[in-house]
């Protein structure tokens, strides 16, 4: 037969009565009439095998098993509370976290204004953000080391949900001064006169061009290959060369790098929230993930304009 098991109750009728040394004070902090307390701490002393108070009618002390019993259960019942609390503020954000993977090509276009938006809101709630290339995001999904994120692949792994957010040309990015910078569009066959820098085929951008630019016979040929867009971009800025980049890439403020579109053919990517099948998001999660949504819309709204 098992042991029988004291209630949380009990235990907390016990802790409050020893403490303050008496069953009056004890039954008012706790909403009880005296003889139901009484009853409940005979039941726990029953319970134990134990006396744990040493009663008269003027006097309630602690016996020395009373004494050693409550150093132990008022850290249970103290950290027990503080985890209740702290459930709270995480439920009603207060606290906690949230971690979002993001591809390094916009995440400094996308993530800033989302998160001075969550910060005005939820000042407390630490944002984490994990920005890597498209499989070292699709990664950390799945891995759960992030709780959702802003991706260009993973439409087709059944491991992860794809939310499509927008669509997102890749346009050539090229010095304010350049040549090429006043055109409205560019064909591909126009960049092969001008020193041409792109991402390793390491970068899932790249996959992306190689395969739209299969068909075409004249191509750009390139005089430096990089790992990151944003190595791209800061090539461009000191006029070294074009690059061809992800329209979310570019500077947010208007300055040394214009971007032109490219057109025959018209490359484009659909950036979407990626998040674990089946898994749903903590309440920090969640909150961020709709302003995302909300943020998606309007850049896409935006794109459509320009």
């Amino acid at each position: 037969m098992s042991t029988p098991k004291p209630t949380f109750a009990d235990l907390r009728a016990f802790v409050t009565v020893g403490e303050l040394q008496s069953f009056a004070a004890a039954a008012k902090v706790l909403h009880l009439s005296q003889p139901a307390l009484s009853r409940r701490i005979s039941h726990l002393e029953d319970l134990l095998g134990v006396r744990l108070f040493d009663r008269t009618t003027r006097s309630v002390a602690l016996t020395l098993l009373g004494r050693r019993f409550l150093g132990e259960v008022r850290t249970v019942i103290e950290n027990l509370d503080r985890s209740v609390v702290g459930l709270h503020d995480v439920a009603h954000l207060e606290a906690g976290d949230v971690t979002v993977g993001c591809v390094f090509s916009a995440v400094h276009h996308f993530l800033p204004p989302v998160i001075r938006a969550f910060r005005e809101h939820h000042p407390n709630v630490l944002v984490r953000i994990v920005e890597e290339g498209a499989d070292e995001v699709l990664a950390s999904v799945k891995n759960g080391e992030s709780d959702f994120a802003l991706n260009y692949t993973g439409m087709q792994d059944p491991d992860v949900e794809f939310t499509p957010l927008l669509k997102e040309p890749f346009v050539l990015a090229c010095p304010s001064g350049h040549p090429l910078a006043k055109r409205r569009s560019l064909r591909w066959e126009e960049l092969a006169d001008h020193p041409y820098a792109l991402v390793s085929h390491a970068s899932r951008n790249r996959v992306l061009i190689d395969q739209a630019l299969a068909g075409l016979g004249r191509l750009p040929r390139p005089i430096c290959e990089v790992q990151h867009v944003s190595t791209l971009i800061g090539m461009v800025e000191n006029g070294l060369a074009i690059a061809v980049v992800p329209q979310l890439a570019l500077p947010s403020k208007p300055g040394s790098v214009v971007g032109v579109q490219l057109e025959k053919p018209a490359i484009m990517r659909t950036i979407g929230m990626i998040r674990r099948t089946g898994r749903s998001l903590s309440p920090a999660a969640a909150a961020f993930a709709r302003l995302v949504m909300h943020a998606g819309k309007g850049v896409e709204k935006r794109g459509r304009r320009t």
